[in-house]
């Protein structure tokens, strides 16, 4: 199975795709002075480890991809940290990482699943809704709006 639980052990592997992928997407469209680089430090991953699951997607011994979920409630999820490498997007590895945490939020009988984007990331917005989430709402931030999709799982 190319998407497994992400050990301990994996987490330099993570930080790393999330912190590269983050800044080739990110930096772009958020203004400079917003623009957090890294997002994430290994702390702030350690803090996330113990509060959400973590799943990596390895071809090979490589980490490639990477994404997180986080119970809100008793039935309602978050898919936190998605993130894939640069040189592996397009190709399958963010669906398959977003089909896993939905299989694993069915079997923790979660009713509902949120993702944020920032509104100015189109890619994540028609990546998104492709796989089923609508928009249900924004949140204002200074960099620009956070839009909140979500998905009712079956």
């Amino acid at each position: 199975m190319l998407v497994h639980r992400a050990k301990i052990e994996d987490l330099e592997s993570v930080l790393f795709v999330i912190n590269k992928s983050n800044s080739e997407a990110y930096r772009k469209i958020i203004a400079k002075k917003y623009f957090k680089e890294p997002v994430l430090t290994m702390d702030e991953l350690l803090e996330d480890f113990e509060r959400m699951s973590f799943y990596a997607y390895r071809i090979g011994k490589d980490t490639v991809g990477v994404a997180a979920l986080k119970m809100l409630n008793d039935e309602v999820g978050q898919i936190r940290w998605v993130y894939i490498l640069p040189e592996h997007q397009r190709k399958g590895v963010g669906t398959s990482l977003v089909n896993h945490v939905e299989n694993e939020a069915v079997k923790m009988r979660l009713k509902k699943l949120r993702v944020l984007t920032n509104d100015n990331a189109y890619w994540a917005k028609t990546f998104y809704s492709k796989l089923g989430y609508k928009m249900v709402d924004k949140i204002p931030r200074p960099w620009g709006d956070d839009a909140i999709y979500e998905k009712t799982l079956t």
